[in-house]
């Protein structure tokens, strides 16, 4: 798996979901063949801005402005089949998406805002 795909995984999980990081770490470390510690905790505790030398938390990947920023088309065609046959740009954000393919879990705006007052509320105590 890519790195650049792990830290909009990571960022997603524990900024747009509010999930603990530590469930995504696990959930990693069990699943992926090339699982090691730099890599994965280390690397979650970075997205999730709870690390020695992470990122701030208000740091907050947009997953939809990273596909194309970084050409990921080709990948997202290799590795997700439901979106191989997608022409050019659509690839990165099917507004008609295929039969079996899911609907969004909930929009950036939303889950950034959202993100940002919980850690507001947490900073205030």
């Amino acid at each position: 798996m890519h790195n650049r795909v792990r830290m909009i995984a990571a960022s997603f999980l524990v900024k747009h979901l509010l999930i603990d990081w530590r469930r995504g770490e696990e959930w990693f470390w069990d699943t992926l063949v090339d699982a090691d510690y730099g890599s994965n905790a280390v690397n979650w505790q970075w997205s999730a801005g709870t690390g020695v030398d992470s990122n701030m938390f208000v740091r907050i990947m947009a997953p939809l402005t990273q596909s194309p920023k970084f050409d990921a088309g080709n990948y997202i065609r290799r590795w997700v089949p439901e979106l191989a046959n997608l022409p050019g740009d659509t690839v990165h954000d099917p507004i008609i998406r295929p039969a079996g393919y899911p609907a969004r879990m909930i929009e950036h705006t939303v889950a950034r805002a959202r993100a940002l007052a919980v850690h507001a509320a947490m900073k205030d105590g």
